[in-house]
């Protein structure tokens, strides 16, 4: 695994007012096999968010308002869960093509999901539009179901959350992290400074404990 200053080459984040906020950027690897993707999502009245940490070091968040499509707050939550696993599994595979990968959930819900796309269901949560976005884009969900029927050595575990897994705990921050900047209630101009803080913590930690 390179190693990498919690700074380095971290991109500036795609900020378009309080709308939209979007940050991905990479801090000191974890060498260990297979790569564990932690990942989780943050859902207010009419926001969302979500974070992913990799032990790879890729890490990063996404929050933006809710799309008026989705009306149901259970389908509100599981797709957005689900939405956590697709940025941070597009960041994996675009940086370590082919390498084994664990996701670990917290989410019961899109972890179901994520076994019956696995075992070929093309089940699509209620009320998710799956016609092209714009550009003729696929939409996420449909994407990370190709994702997780196609992908060999690819794994999907339940990670309890609020126990204390340094993993889960910096995707759940990095999620809600993402909806307080949104809101405005943490300036967009320190997300690119508490992102690699936050997740190199946790990478240390997470390290210590495999030690």
């Amino acid at each position: 695994m390179g190693r990498r200053s919690p700074l380095a080459h971290a991109p500036r984040p795609a900020l378009r007012g309080r709308q939209q906020v979007h940050f991905d950027g990479v801090v000191k690897a974890v060498d260990r096999r297979p790569i564990v993707l932690a990942t989780d999502a943050s859902v207010a009245a009419d926001k969302v968010g979500t974070g992913y940490l990799a032990t790879t070091g890729e890490t990063g968040l996404r929050a933006h308002a809710y799309p008026r499509h989705l009306v149901k707050p259970r389908v509100r939550v599981v797709v957005t869960e689900l939405r956590a696993v697709y940025w941070g599994l597009r960041r994996i595979f675009a940086a370590h093509p082919g390498q084994p990968v664990e996701v670990r959930v917290d989410s019961l819900d899109a972890l179901a999901l994520l076994h019956e796309w696995q075992n070929g269901s093309d089940r699509i949560p209620d009320g998710y539009e799956t016609r092209l976005r714009s550009q003729g884009r696929r939409p996420s969900l449909v994407k990370l179901q190709m994702y997780a029927e196609y992908t060999p050595n690819l794994t999907f575990v339940h990670e309890k959350a609020h126990v204390g897994n340094p993993l889960n705990e910096a995707a759940d921050s990095l999620a809600k992290l993402g909806l307080r900047s949104v809101h405005g209630t943490v300036p967009v101009t320190e997300i690119p400074r508490l992102v690699p803080l936050w997740a190199s913590g946790a990478l240390a930690e997470y390290r210590r404990g495999q030690g």
